[in-house]
């Protein structure tokens, strides 16, 4: 038994210390954005969201990314257009399902191209995703930039539709995170 407990607290010690070479780096929430980009056949819009959350765990070097998470409430979005942002919440339940979420499960840096692999949870279907994008370094100040293509269809969402006609199944978000 004594041997079991010295095990666990040497298991547990060293699992302290390595989560403390560990710190977790929140976004700049006044720098950092996601927007979309949709197309109707009459014509193109986007919105956009400032009220985004992230965390990016580091090491105390911010050398090493080990994980990134970020989340952003649908009725967030801004069009410039109200019926518009009504109508997308109302496409995309976001009542019911109101944040979209990307966890990584890994992340890779080679010089200033990053690729963060994990899942995206939106309309409460999680599909796994790789994010590809830049980094930018500023002294302590981290920028990430990139953009990426989704299917409404994949997060089983009809697309909307204006005077009988759908817009595009596909999507583009873009997204800017930045952490100081």
């Amino acid at each position: 038994m004594k041997k079991l407990s010295f095990l666990l607290v040497i298991i547990l010690l060293t699992l302290s210390a390595f989560a403390q070479d560990k710190v977790k780096v929140s976004g700049a929430k006044e720098e950092t954005s996601i927007t979309y980009s949709m197309n109707h056949p009459l014509h193109a819009w986007t919105g956009i969201s400032k009220d985004v959350n992230s965390i990016l765990l580091m090491d105390n070097a911010r050398t090493t990314i080990y994980q990134v998470a970020v989340s952003a409430k649908v009725s967030t979005f801004d069009s410039k257009n109200a019926n518009r942002d009504s109508h997308m919440m109302e496409v995309t339940e976001a009542l019911k399902f109101p944040n979209v979420t990307f966890v990584s499960t890994e992340v890779t840096l080679e010089g200033s191209d990053f690729k963060a692999a994990g899942t995206l949870t939106f309309h409460g279907i999680a599909q796994p995703v790789t994010l590809q994008g830049k980094l930018t370094r500023e002294g302590a100040k981290l920028t990430f930039t990139g953009e990426f293509k989704l299917k409404m269809t994949a997060f089983k969402i009809d697309p909307p539709s204006l005077m009988g006609i759908s817009t595009d199944d596909e999507f583009k978000l873009e997204f800017k995170a930045v952490y100081q």
